[in-house]
């Protein structure tokens, strides 16, 4: 199949540091690849140029990563007759509806519920349930989890760092860093926004790593912490933590897509989550349970989260969507 995966054009494909959606669109045509079919980035804030390249050749199946998209579906559907269609929303808080119409979000989850043309894959099955609860027709929604390359992640049994926890994201308000940052032990990664009370110039804050840097030092660690206040599904860098061996301590936004009985997921209740002394008490424990169970953690990582698993899957969506 020929297959055109619409991103946002808002960060390069692939992406040199943060961006999570744009490692997703990059891993599916990778993966894509190697079953044999062709994937094709079309990556601009250009709506004339996203129609351009997308009639410049016959594509068999359309997918959009971009919810702001949702006003050009008609359009990509009236110059590309022949694909199917089908648009994701990666927006971390769909199943908070107070924070819609703070976020400009209202108009497009009304849109996403009420339209029952194009399919409506979502990343999450918390996503899934949400949008059956508000009345999306059922026939046009599909689940397609996100993945991590196993194949890329260096994966130490022994890591380097074991009384360390890295803390891997975008320093912004939602991933709830600044909260943490007075926590021994922990260190910082991720991309900069002056929009929290998070100090950069203290020495917990190691910057932001390029892509490859991550893939080899993410295993360095005993655990990986996140305790972000929404999500769309289980966060990529969670993926990408199991796949290396790390044990996570995670909300429960950043949790939807785990098995919660494992004893390397800790989940912190949300009563606890400014609680400073339980979390760091949870981190050391959980962290010495880290060193002993590493070779589990990156099976579960990969049974379950693996592009190789989840894009087999994905196309088997395709070809059954009518």
């Amino acid at each position: 199949m020929k297959i055109a995966l619409v991103g946002p054009g808002i960060i390069e494909i692939p992406p040199k540091g943060w961006g999570a959606v744009e490692s997703l669109i990059w891993d599916y045509a990778t993966e894509l690849g190697e079953l044999g079919h062709e994937g094709s980035i079309i990556n601009t804030p250009d709506r004339d140029q996203i129609i351009r390249e997308l009639t410049a050749e016959p594509f068999d199946y359309i997918h959009v990563h971009y919810d702001v998209f949702y006003d050009m579906m008609d359009l990509i559907h009236e110059k590309c007759p022949d694909a199917k269609l089908a648009i994701s929303s990666h927006y971390p808080y769909i199943d908070q509806p107070d924070r819609h119409p703070r976020d400009g979000y209202d108009r497009i989850y009304k849109w996403l519920i009420e339209n029952d043309k194009y399919y409506n894959f979502c990343i999450s099955y918390k996503d899934y349930e949400t949008y059956k609860r508000d009345g999306a027709p059922l026939d046009k929604l599909l689940v397609c989890p996100n993945g991590a390359q196993h194949r890329d992640y260096n994966f130490q049994e022994k890591p380097d760092k074991p009384d360390w926890t890295l803390y891997l994201a975008k320093i912004e308000p939602r991933k709830r860093q600044h909260v943490y940052q007075g926590i021994y032990g922990i260190e910082f990664v991720g991309h900069y926004t002056d929009t929290t009370s998070f100090n950069p110039n203290l020495k917990d804050y190691l910057g932001e790593w390029s892509h490859q840097h991550k893939l080899q030092h993410v295993t360095d660690y005993g655990n990986m912490l996140l305790l972000s206040d929404g999500e769309n599904g289980t966060p990529l860098v969670i993926k990408e933590a199991l796949i290396a061996g790390l044990v996570v301590v995670v909300s429960k936004y950043a949790a939807h897509d785990l098995d919660k009985s494992l004893p390397f997921v800790t989940v912190i209740p949300d009563d606890k989550w400014n609680d400073i002394e339980y979390v760091a008490e949870e981190l050391k424990r959980n962290r010495e349970l880290s060193v002993t169970m590493r070779k589990d953690i990156r099976q579960y990582g990969v049974d379950n989260f693996s592009w190789q698993v989840l894009v087999k899957k994905y196309v088997e969506n395709i070809e059954g969507m009518e």
